[in-house]
């Protein structure tokens, strides 16, 4: 067998001239790899740092307009409030000074020209007065509707304005109400309005005022024009413009400049606004001279909308000066680039003379074996070809043909633990419970779905494969596509997304899944795993925890309703009613009876008037309609809940609270809500989406806890508190509830909302209570309910909920 170390040494040349130019293609190919990246790194290191500042600049300013608007908005609302406010609390003294010195028609128009004269900060904005039956008393707006019937009156929008106030001033006695409202003086095209309205009790009129948002957003921007004109003089580093082409600041101000091009045929404006209405971006151009005092120089600006008023943001700078240093810089590589290019033409000219020197003979006594090399490489992909060694010349070719026939053996060894391996596999992928799907990224489709995925949803694997997501989904808000989206999004980033999801089967049938989804790793290309599991039931039982704990809070009322509310209820509204009649001199059957017991009835009645008999008849009966009022908030407590979220500040709706808790006594838990001082330290919250009935749900049965453990408590000294607190941020709404009680241990602290969980005898609490509240408050209202306690001092829970849902 011959030496194949014998044969190269003759064919060495062949080798040496390959290996030359290798290297010298090599060489001459990474320098100018390396030239080119530098010339990238030289651009990114001068334009880069421009380019992030440019961005930075124009998003703080962004930044600073919507938190101006916000805080504007946020100030007006209160502002009206406060206004209206001062004039209820004005017209309200004047009532009561001179009630007893003037006629009441004396003492309406002297509240009138008193409020009508009160001066706000909006030009547009008044003082309006509408009775409760629905007489319009005062309108600067609309004279015209003054001392006329508007209760019939509807908006443009077909809305009864007037029927929604009155709705809401008998609900809550004041509050906020927005509508559509033309603007005084002005055009007929309807606004935006949101108005703060109260009842002035003594005259039953509804006192309001409102304001206009647009007048709002255009106080803004002028705010917003002239703080960047003042950051900003003398510099056009700024622009700002409407997407029409306008300019609103800058040195070109009042001139329209959306067809102003420069000498390269760059329309500056045009592609400042277009650039802005793609999500933001870069424009580069030479800046024209507008005058005499103005240079033209090389700018490139970063241009950014702000869609909610139609206008656009540009921040830019001077890049004349960076460009010049960016061309010295790649001259410098450039010229390093040819020198060290000449230096390795040297070295291989040299190598190649030397290795033509070196023997140049190289048989081809290789042909053979190196070509049923190739036949057995070009074959060994699909066949199971082994090299037959008797026909091998050299002896290292010969080891070599040894480790390609045991390579050929350790691929079939493979191939059959990898096929044992995938029946594995796919024996666990079909055998567990929960429905998995396997989806491509890019198609956003399912490549694969296990055994339990097809049973879940009714299908066969034929229409599973190739499907998308969202065939299955029941696309109801806030589950929708759009959610879809930003779910996809958070998986690809890395992590895992948990989250629940209303899907449908494939007749149609809604059910609940709870998933989990992660991107992974499979066959070396990146999937998205869902797991998904049936949890129908588990939502369905959650909802009767939610009904039946409310259930279980009106059956502690109803002893106290009926006890302190409906039996002397009817005794008093009929006995004062009856006492109102049979003095009253309009009735024909009291005209015999008083003549024969020698009454003048009239004179009864004038008598009665004079002394205040009859006001308090009348505010007896005000009385009995406010225990109605009570009994009706009961029952509408009672009632189940329909989810459906509205707008609202929470004070109301724990005021309701408060006083469903004041008619909750019971003799098994051995507490008098009457006895307990409830302190309240409300800071006015703004106006969010929540449920009422769960919210009042959740604080009545904090209120009850509180109560029910400071009945607990030994220091006879002690008063029992309960102090609520209300208090917000951009973010949330908070209610804090804390009371004076013995405090909880550190051990049921733990417990303190798992389901069924009690400190309370069985026979009196259900353990269900905390578990509820955590529900209603985490999961339909995303919101965090948190609890402290110190042993011996008291305990406060706080409720979080979010502005924006």
């Amino acid at each position: 067998m011959k030496s194949i170390v014998s044969t190269l040494s003759r064919n060495t040349l062949a080798l040496c001239f390959s290996t030359i130019f290798i290297f010298g293609g090599l060489t001459v190919y990474f320098m100018v790899s390396d030239f080119q990246k530098k010339n990238a790194e030289a651009e990114t290191i001068i334009f880069g740092g421009v380019e992030d500042q440019l961005i930075k600049e124009v998003t703080r300013i962004k930044h600073s307009i919507e938190f101006t608007q916000n805080n504007n908005q946020r100030n007006s609302i209160k502002n009206i409030k406060f206004a209206v406010t001062e004039a209820h609390n004005l017209a309200n003294y004047i009532y009561k000074k001179y009630k007893t010195t003037m006629s009441p028609a004396e003492a309406q128009d002297l509240i009138k020209e008193t409020l009508k004269s009160l001066v706000f900060d909006f030009s547009d904005s008044y003082i309006f007065i509408v009775s409760m039956d629905g007489k319009a008393i005062l309108n600067p707006g609309r004279p015209s509707l003054e001392q006329t019937n508007v209760l019939n009156l509807k908006t443009k929008d077909n809305k009864f304005l007037i029927r929604d106030m009155i709705r809401l001033i008998k609900n809550q006695k004041e509050g906020y109400i927005e509508y559509t409202w033309p603007r005084t003086g002005g055009k007929s095209t309807l606004l935006q309005k949101i108005s703060y309205i109260k009842l002035l009790e003594p005259l039953n009129w509804i006192i309001g005022t409102g304001v206009y948002k647009s007048t709002i957003v255009n106080r803004t921007k002028k705010e917003i024009l002239l703080r960047l004109a003042q950051d900003y003089q003398q510099d056009d580093k700024i622009t700002i413009g409407t997407l029409n082409g306008e300019p609103l600041l800058g040195k070109v101000q009042g001139v329209n400049t959306l067809n102003t091009n420069t000498s390269g045929g760059v329309f500056i404006t045009t592609d400042l606004i277009r650039a802005a209405k793609n999500g933001g971006g870069f424009v580069t151009y030479k800046t024209p001279s507008y005058s005499q005092n103005m240079r033209s120089y090389k700018k490139m600006s970063y241009s950014s909308a702000i869609p909610q008023w139609g206008w656009f943001v540009a921040c830019g700078i001077d890049i004349g000066k960076l460009e010049l240093k960016l061309a010295e810089r790649k001259k410098e590589l450039f010229e390093a680039l040819m020198l060290n290019t000449g230096g390795v033409t040297i070295i291989v000219v040299l190598i190649s003379l030397s290795s033509i020197y070196i023997s140049g003979r190289f048989k081809r006594i290789l042909t053979n074996n190196f070509n049923y090399f190739e036949n057995f490489f070009r074959k060994g992909n699909a066949e199971s070809l082994k090299i037959d060694r008797s026909k091998i010349s050299f002896s290292e070719f010969d080891i070599l043909a040894e480790l390609a026939n045991n390579m050929i053996d350790s691929r079939e060894s493979a191939k059959r633990e990898l096929l044992k391996s995938e029946i594995t596999y796919r024996e666990i992928f079909n055998s567990t419970k929960d429905a998995i799907g396997v989806m491509d990224l890019q198609k956003r489709t399912f490549t694969d779905v296990n055994q339990a995925f097809l049973d879940f949803f009714d299908m066969d694997r034929n229409e599973a494969i190739g499907m998308s997501p969202e065939a299955i989904s029941f696309n109801s808000p806030p589950y929708d596509n759009k959610y879809v989206a930003e779910l996809f999004t958070k998986a690809l980033s890395g992590k895992s997304v948990h989250f629940e999801w209303m899907v449908k089967k494939s007749t149609g049938e809604p059910f609940w899944t709870d998933n989990l989804a992660r991107v992974a790793s499979i066959g070396g290309k990146k999937k998205l795993i869902i797991v998904m599991r049936d949890v129908t039931e588990r939502r369905r039982m959650q909802k009767t925890m939610v009904q039946t704990e409310k259930m279980m809070s009106v059956g502690g009322l109803a002893a106290g309703m009926a006890h302190e509310i409906n039996n002397p209820l009817g005794v008093i509204m009929q006995v004062t009613q009856n006492i109102i009649r049979r003095t009253s001199p309009t009735l024909k059957n009291n005209l015999p009876v008083a003549e024969k017991c020698g009454i003048d009835l009239n004179n009864l009645r004038n008598y009665m008037d004079k002394r205040g008999i009859t006001e308090y008849l009348h505010s007896i009966q005000d009385a009995g309609t406010r225990a109605a009022s009570i009994v009706k908030s009961m029952l509408d407590f009672s009632r189940k809940s329909n989810l459906a979220k509205s707008s609202g500040t929470i004070e109301p709706v724990i005021e309701t609270a408060i006083s469903l808790a004041g008619n909750d006594y019971d003799f098994r838990k051995k507490y008098d809500f009457k006895k307990i001082n409830i302190v309240r330290d409300f800071n006015s919250s703004p106006i969010f989406n929540f449920t009422e009935m769960e919210i009042c749900q959740v604080i009545l049965n904090l209120i009850k806890n509180a109560a029910q453990a400071i009945a607990e408590e030994k220091n006879a000294h002690k008063i029992p508190t309960i102090t609520i607190r209300t208090s917000s941020d951009e973010n949330f709404v908070r209610i804090e509830i804390e009371d004076n009680g013995p405090g909880i241990d550190e051990t049921s602290l733990k417990r303190i909302f798992e389901p069924f969980y009690s400190t309370k005898n069985i026979d009196i609490g259900t353990g269900l209570g905390l578990s509820v509240s955590n529900f209603i408050v985490t999961h339909n209202h995303g919101g965090t309910i948190t609890v402290d306690s110190t042993p011996g001092e008291g305990s406060r829970f706080t409720i979080s909920l979010p502005i924006l849902t």
